[in-house]
């Protein structure tokens, strides 16, 4: 007997100091759009992926998915229904803070360089030709919308409402189904499914980046009750977003890197991505360095998405909050710190 009780105070004391025995926490409620793998958010969709692993067992992390809108992310997480809201937008994110969620704020961001592109019907052959057009959108208020404006606008200088419309039509893959069957004439979309709409016959008539050198997609948010009642769990989930941003962007990973977007993501219709298409979203994404492979972007690109807002009349300056209380990304440096990584400058706070 005493040297069983021996033997199971031992235990207990070895799970309370090894993360890999330690009673496991409860799993992290997260907020997602749709379960397609959307490359901008890429770091923590593979975070949770049943085929990357890696991630989760090595810093013992459980989730729970939630399904919702982008727009309802916010809310849900400043009420405390859901505990992190992934891949929302800064937009959406500034309107829910301007309406009172101070509690909020982001902890990652997805990509730093727009991922956006225009893919038309064959008859819309420059951007001039979009006048009287219907645009696929998920919204007028959605990054997808807003980089459709920048593009006519900037390019061709069109203006919805007057020159073409948005045709409510959601996202991703019914997007590009309503193009292929002819519903409307263009949309805004990002590789791969762009690559799919272009073997379809729907060129790439324009990339946002050539218009916006530099614009924040998908951003991670949390409250800061969560982040501090949960630190030990939260820092967890911030090294393992940082894990996989490194193995993302780590030359040595390059052929399993493409052979993981090969198997895992899809093209419209539900079919794997293949290896052309994923060597071309390997080259859009990580070798020209679209992502945030350590989920932080610096203040100008944030500004980027401010400066569009209040270009398309949806911000004023008087509502722009302070973005270093906004953008937290002190918890981002620790992570960073402990993994042996450089640290970030953070936001002035005022």
């Amino acid at each position: 007997m005493r040297a069983y009780l021996r033997w199971t105070f031992a235990a207990l004391a070895a799970a309370a100091i090894s993360p890999s025995v330690a009673l496991a926490d409860e799993p992290i409620k997260v907020s997602i759009a749709d379960s397609e793998i959307t490359a901008f958010c890429l770091k923590m969709r593979m975070v949770r992926h049943p085929a990357f692993p890696q991630m989760r067992e090595k810093y013992n992390l459980q989730f729970e998915e939630i399904k919702q809108t982008m727009s309802l992310a916010p809310v849900s997480v400043s009420n405390k229904d859901i505990d992190i809201g992934e891949c929302t937008g800064i937009s959406t994110m500034v309107n829910a803070w301007n309406k009172g969620a101070k509690n909020l704020f982001v902890w990652s961001v997805g990509a730093e360089i727009p991922v956006y592109q225009l893919a038309a019907n064959p008859k819309l052959k420059t951007l001039a030709d979009f006048k009287g057009a219907n645009i696929g959108s998920p919204g007028v208020q959605t990054a997808s919308s807003e980089a459709v404006e920048m593009i006519l606008k900037r390019g061709a200088k069109l203006k919805p409402g007057v020159d073409y419309e948005f045709v409510s039509t959601g996202g991703g893959s019914a997007r590009a189904a309503a193009l292929i069957a002819g519903k409307i004439d263009a949309l805004p979309t990002f590789p791969p499914l762009s690559y799919d709409l272009e073997r379809r016959g729907f060129p790439i008539v324009a990339d946002e980046s050539t218009y916006v050198p530099q614009y924040v997609s998908g951003v991670d948010i949390v409250t800061r009750e969560w982040a501090e009642k949960n630190r030990g769990l939260f820092m967890r989930l911030i090294k393992a977003s940082i894990g996989a941003g490194q193995w993302l962007k780590d030359p040595a990973n390059k052929e399993a890197v493409i052979d993981w977007f090969a198997k895992n993501m899809n093209v419209t219709g539900g079919a794997a991505l293949g290896r052309a298409y994923a060597e071309r979203t390997y080259q859009y994404y990580i070798t020209d360095k679209r992502l945030s492979f350590n989920g932080y972007a610096p203040e100008e690109a944030v500004r980027a998405n401010l400066d569009i807002l209040k270009e398309r009349g949806y911000l004023k300056d008087s509502e722009v909050p302070p973005l270093g209380q906004l953008f937290d990304f002190s918890y981002l440096n620790e992570a960073l710190k402990e993994l042996g990584l450089p640290t970030v400058q953070e936001y002035a706070k005022k």
